[in-house]
């Protein structure tokens, strides 16, 4: 089979992103935080995933994490606009 040379146990970053967005809509913002904490750990300089994890950190009323996740994601992609909007609910 085509897919039997990946490792089937082996997660990629864009898959615990997802989960960590479904948990989020869920309102399981501890267990979506451990998700998207494992994405960035995989992939550091993807500015989306410190989006993410900003907004569940705000769910989790951790302002400052929130501010400093939405900042890192500003300062890695800067003109995306909604990011913005996200640092000004936050704020």
């Amino acid at each position: 089979m085509f897919f039997s040379c990946f490792n089937k146990s082996k997660k990629y970053a864009s898959q615990y992103a997802l989960e960590c967005e479904v948990l989020r809509i869920k309102g399981d913002y501890k267990k979506a935080l451990k998700n998207i904490d494992e994405a960035i750990l995989l992939e550091p300089e993807n500015d989306m995933f410190y989006a993410s994890r900003s907004l569940v950190k705000k769910e989790l009323s951790d302002n400052k994490g929130a501010l400093e996740d939405i900042e890192k994601a500003i300062l890695i992609q800067p003109s995306v606009k909604r990011y913005y909007e996200i640092k000004n609910q936050i704020l």
